[in-house]
């Protein structure tokens, strides 16, 4: 039997609610149903519909006359359609995720007039980084009525036969995203006839995909029109059916669910007026309270809390002395602090902020999981200014945002705001080679932190003598020594090793034959979840939990066991609470790195890693398509793959999952480039200008693929190759006039110069080259282009014939 409306939602809740919304869910706006749509396009194309459905129609009328007079005739029944009745109050709840089968956009106009973000995917090029993470996601499983390819866009709205068949692997991919949307969950299907076929289908994929779930979800069909014997058979199947319409269940929602409040209460905290910031910030005053101190973690290898800093489980750097000042200054509002990983830039960033905390400054750290959102830093920043307070924002592994902290810089040097402090954490091999903005050397102060010195020994010992929580953790071989002798033996393991941990510093065994040991302690089953969690890690690929279950086919029950038996080794913490993604992180890059070069040195085992990685993703989710980021990265990822026809493999595996995302595909561009197919960089040059218009980094392809034809090309003149070049120049002229602080582009335009002058003896675009660098070194100031400069002016003496170093495509122009 059905069970009553009111019931349905006295049980669920919103947050944890997925909704499946079918065309009765619009008809109360004024939505055509199917039977109009079937009537619309056969009077117009003079076919018989009789017993045909609409896609059959569909696919008789574009074959009939073309695709573009369908969709004009399509289009014509949902013009001017506006949402009313219960649809207005959908954005009043924070629902898991909202699928769709419509072509409209009433969920759209819904969210827009109560300016709530939604994500709405309606093709694969939608499947990038949210703009705002943590928004409710609308997937349309059949297109959007405003996006077609007439339209000389990447999406079609799925209506005839020849559209299911082109976007079957578009729908596959929502269908693993339901899949993951449904552990654990509430699955609300709405606006459907129990007498319509598509309703069965959905039912049937809905329960086989429930059933694959490691947490199967509740499915609930809400129909509009009573029918007790069709309810009993689909109760059988293991749903449950209730009666009413869209308008009754938002009344019996309202009745037992409170709606989340949709105007801005400000109380103390900035942040209460900027809601979006919550899921991606942590605030550091909550965290000193809320979190518990734990030497034994740090001990291990842990980065330290705010709450061990706050127990004095951590000892002073003296770099802090300097941060703390220039953190108060008004001349430079920015700070990035950079150091080899494990020279502790993080512990030491958290303890100013702690600092900065205790005496009502406010102080936040980006959660790097997450898009950082520069125009919402900027209201902080200015509703900072007009309460005259200040407010510090850490970010570490500032590398990975670089293009987002750079436009907050942008943002804030306009607005000429100065009340939120900026703190940067990074190592110089990732920082230094990517285009910063010209206000960042303008604004910032850099500090090196390196290994511990004399006082920083001093306070450690001290620390160790004194305090009662790390005093038990101090091997019996170390503390049998004077403090003199201690310090002689730390300093010179400081020299050597770096502070990478306690344990490193204290224990008198080699740090890797520590960690090796460790992990032969381990039961195998575990040994098998660590080295793969560290080869990952190593690997600038995020793991999460259901990329480890993915890939090791561990059973859902036994997830909670597997991380009691590697408790201290890998830990779980929230990526996403709304998706449902958790992260499993290693205790410290240094200790992940060793297992993996011991126990995955063979680069076949990456490969196979990887491309198990890219063919399990699910590319509707954030965390997946940071991994296809991760992946690309010249320093980890694939770079690691000296064989580049193995690494255009799986970028182009990487490509058809996300083909919006830009990054796989300049790396196969510059690839292709290295490997001299011409051919083909051609042609993904040529793919990329249709899919997305040329961008940085391709101009800048295009001008080195000029370059590669002018060397590499058999069997032509040398006036024929210095024409080539010419036309290299020009490109790089008019590139460098759009791009003139780009240091990228300057080195380029550079390279052209140098064969210019090889193949012509003509020294005037090399010279053109070096004034516009040296142009830019005064207004940019960026250290890296005084390198190139010098590195340049040896090449043209004959002092360094080497091929000048390129940096990484930047996700400043990347993106």
């Amino acid at each position: 039997m059905s069970i009553p409306l009111a019931e349905l939602a006295r049980r669920i809740k919103p947050e944890n609610t997925v909704l499946f919304f079918g065309a009765g869910s619009s008809l109360p706006s004024g939505a055509p149903s199917v039977k109009l749509l079937i009537d619309r396009l056969s009077e117009r194309f003079d076919i018989d519909s009789y017993g045909y459905s609409l896609s059959e129609v569909a696919s008789l009328a574009e074959q009939k006359d073309c695709r573009r007079e369908m969709i004009k005739t399509l289009r014509r029944s949902f013009e001017k359609l506006v949402p009313t009745g219960s649809l207005l109050n959908l954005p009043l709840y924070g629902w898991r995720n909202i699928y769709t089968t419509n072509y409209d956009s009433l969920i759209e106009q819904s969210y827009a007039r109560r300016d709530q973000p939604l994500s709405v995917i309606s093709s694969n090029f939608d499947f990038t980084t949210q703009r705002i993470p943590e928004a409710t996601k609308l997937f349309k499983l059949h297109g959007s009525i405003e996006k077609d390819e007439v339209d000389g866009v990447h999406s079609r709205i799925i209506i005839s036969e020849n559209d299911y068949d082109l976007t079957m692997e578009y729908r596959e991919y929502l269908y693993d995203s339901l899949k993951m949307d449904l552990a654990g969950t509430d699955l609300v299907i709405i606006g459907y006839s129990l007498a319509d076929a598509h309703i069965k289908d959905l039912i049937s994929k809905s329960l086989d995909i429930n059933a694959r779930s490691h947490m199967p979800a509740t499915i609930n069909l809400i129909l509009y029109t009573p029918d007790e014997n069709r309810a009993l058979l689909h109760e059988r199947r293991g749903v449950r059916v209730s009666f009413g319409s869209l308008d009754d269940f938002f009344v019996e929602l309202q009745k037992n669910t409170k709606s989340e409040a949709l105007t801005n209460k400000v109380n103390d905290d900035p942040l209460d007026a900027f809601s979006v910031l919550r899921p991606v910030t942590r605030d550091v005053a909550h965290d000193i309270t809320s979190s518990i101190k734990d030497a034994s973690s740090m001990f291990n290898g842990w980065p330290a809390s705010y709450a061990d800093i706050a127990a004095n489980l951590t000892f002073r750097r003296t770099l802090s002395a300097h941060l703390m000042p220039q953190l108060e200054s008004n001349e430079k509002f920015i700070t990035i602090v950079l150091g080899a990983s494990g020279t502790g830039k993080s512990t030491l960033a958290k303890q100013v902020l702690y600092m900065k905390s205790q005496v009502s400054i406010y102080a936040w750290e980006h959660k790097a999981e997450h898009t950082l959102l520069p125009s919402a830093w900027r209201a902080v920043a200015n509703y900072l200014k007009e309460k005259n307070k200040t407010g510090v924002l850490l970010v570490d592994d500032a590398h990975k945002h670089v293009g987002d902290i750079s436009s907050l810089i942008d943002l804030l040097v306009a607005d000429n705001v100065q009340s939120l402090k900026i703190l940067l954490i990074s190592s110089r091999n990732l920082w230094n080679p990517r285009v910063k903005t010209p206000n960042f050397f303008k604004h910032a102060s850099q500090k090196i932190l390196k290994g511990l010195d004399p006082t920083e020994v001093e306070d450690l010992l001290t620390l160790v003598d004194t305090n009662a929580d790390l005093k038990p953790l101090v091997e019996n071989s170390f503390s049998g020594f004077s403090r003199s002798e201690r310090k002689r033996r730390l300093t010179v393991r400081c020299e050597s090793d770096t502070f990478v941990c306690l344990k490193n510093i204290f224990a008198s065994d080699k740090f890797d034959d520590i960690v090796l040991r460790e992990f032969a302690s381990l039961n195998e089953n575990y040994q098998e979840i660590y080295r793969l969690v560290a080869a990952m890690e190593s690997s600038g690929i995020i793991v999460h939990r259901q990329l480890v279950m993915r890939l090791l086919g561990i059973p859902a029950g036994q997830v909670t066991a597997s991380l009691e038996n590697l408790v201290d080794i890998v830990h779980e913490f929230t990526i996403s609470s709304k998706d449902g993604t958790y992260g499993w992180k290693g205790r410290h890059p240094v200790i992940t790195d060793i297992i993996a070069q011991y126990k995955m040195p063979d680069v076949k085992e990456y490969i196979s890693l990887f491309e198990r990685v890219i063919d399990g993703i699910v590319p509707t989710y954030d965390v997946e398509i940071r991994t296809i980021r991760q992946l690309c990265g010249y320093e980890k990822g694939i770079g690691r793959i000296a064989d580049k026809h193995v690494r255009n493999k799986l970028l182009r595996k990487m490509i058809s999952k996300a083909p919006g995302e830009r990054v796989p595909r300049h790396r196969l561009i510059r690839n292709l480039i290295d490997i001299n197919e011409i051919e083909k960089a051609d042609t993904e040059i040529r793919l990329f200008e249709n899919d997305f218009k040329a961008d940085g980094p391709v101009h800048r392809f295009k001008i080195m693929l000029l370059l590669a034809r002018a060397e590499r090309t058999p069997g032509i003149l040398e006036e024929d190759r210095i024409a080539i070049l010419e036309k290299a120049r020009a490109y790089a002229t008019n590139a460098i006039d759009r791009y003139k602080d780009n240091k990228d582009f300057l080195r380029t335009y550079c390279d052209v110069g140098v064969e210019i002058f090889r193949r012509a003896k003509d020294m005037s675009a090399f010279d053109d080259a070096m004034d516009r660098l040296k142009l830019a070194e005064e207004r940019v100031g960026d250290p890296d282009i005084t390198s190139i400069i010098i590195q340049y002016q040896r090449k043209i003496s004959g002092y360094d014939y080497s091929p000048a170093g390129e940096s990484e495509d930047l996700p400043a122009v990347d993106e």
